[in-house]
């Protein structure tokens, strides 16, 4: 019979207690939806991601609708292909023609947010125009 150390004793332990538990790490992990919506009704954070589009005048450039222009982007496009950590990198550094909002105390506070409102848009499920907060 062959002798284990300490540590795979305690390593053994540990596992026989997370299968004992019922959890195992191939289980999935269910996330909650990055969105909600019902109508023109959103989540908190994905209304709060509206209320910074407007309010920090993305739409100056990329159109009310996030749908772009001539010159700018049109963002429902953009979200189809960049993951979130991209989203911020360009939002936080800039790119191209477009600055950076680092300095934008209320712009990266509310990014996740921010990202949720232009990824539902992008995914057809936000619709455009005026939001109200679900209940």
């Amino acid at each position: 019979m062959n002798r284990i150390s300490r540590n795979q004793q305690k390593m053994l332990s540990v596992i026989v207690m997370i299968a004992g538990s019922g959890f195992f790490f191939n289980e999935a992990v269910f996330a909650q939806p990055l969105y909600q919506v019902k109508g023109n009704s959103v989540d908190k954070a994905t209304f709060n991601g509206w209320t910074i589009y407007r309010t920090e005048a993305c739409g100056s450039c990329h159109g009310p609708t996030a749908e772009g222009n001539v010159s700018n982007p049109n963002l429902l496009h953009s979200m189809k292909n960049l993951t979130k950590e991209q989203f911020s990198r360009v939002l936080l550094d800039g790119r191209g023609i477009m600055y950076s909002f680092r300095g934008n105390k209320m712009v990266v506070d509310g990014i996740d947010d921010l990202y949720a409102y232009l990824k539902g848009r992008s995914d057809g499920a936000v619709p455009a125009g005026d939001l109200t907060e679900m209940k």
